[in-house]
């Protein structure tokens, strides 16, 4: 399968590229860091004898999301893993016009997905990242963006994953035709700098907090799950099991 992978260079990035690497899967690196990614290529390189492609992308950014869709308009994808995301301590605004963390984690990569919808083979598979966080404020206004008056980094961040798991559940069944399947993952509590909240207790939360937290390869297994498996309109969890999207 040739699947392309968003914020590939990540701390959870890099695990899934390695494990469908190592499951003999070819992957387009995406990423904003063109050296991140090279340098992931060598790595990658170097354990597994194969080389994988690379791409610039930079999700706060359609124009760069058309760009990319561009380079691929002549690749035959099986699978799509969006693991690419933000959450932004202070709202601020990118080249979109539009609030970052609704932007990269919504706004984007719906858009990158319907572009690169006619590069899809039938019956390949197609995962967004969703988070717990979606279910934590249940009287939250549903709208596209955020005003910089009602910022929470949290509460951006849940909308973000709210959108985009419905936006999912409605995908796999637009898709159904073409036997492509859609599906998200919820990786859990992962040991990623976005643990970090950039406030006085974040030592104390790497002392008590980050020692119990999944550790990157296991959601990284949670992701290639999702991707491979032949059921769709489902959430995949960490460490196992999944349920149906709620639309």
């Amino acid at each position: 399968m040739k699947i392309l992978l968003t914020g590939a260079t990540g701390a959870i990035g890099k695990e899934i590229a390695k494990g469908l690497t190592a499951n003999g899967h070819n992957v387009i690196l995406a990423c904003r860091s063109e050296w991140k990614a090279a340098s992931l290529a060598y790595e990658i390189k170097a354990e597994y004898n194969t080389t994988p492609d690379t791409l610039m992308l930079d999700l706060a950014d359609s124009k760069s999301v058309k760009e990319a869709a561009g380079k691929l308009s002549h690749v035959r994808l099986d699978g799509i893993i969006h693991n690419a995301g933000v959450m932004n301590g202070q709202y601020r605004t990118g080249p979109d016009g539009r609030e970052d963390t609704m932007n990269v984690n919504y706004h984007n990569t719906r858009l990158l997905t319907e572009l690169l919808l006619p590069a899809l083979n039938d019956g390949a598979g197609v995962v967004f990242t969703t988070s717990a966080t979606r279910t934590w404020f249940p009287f939250q206004k549903i709208t596209d963006d955020i005003p910089a008056d009602c910022y929470g980094r949290l509460k951006a961040y849940a909308l973000s994953k709210k959108l985009i798991t419905r936006y999912a559940g409605h995908l796999s069944e637009e898709l159904k035709g073409r036997d492509i399947r859609v599906n998200c993952t919820d990786p859990g509590v992962v040991d990623t700098p976005m643990l970090s909240m950039g406030k006085w207790f974040d030592p104390l939360t790497d002392i008590f907090f980050r020692p119990f937290c999944f550790k990157p390869r296991r959601a990284a297994k949670t992701a290639i799950r999702a991707v491979t498996s032949n059921r769709t309109g489902r959430i995949f969890l960490t460490p196992w099991g999944s349920e149906k999207i709620k639309v």
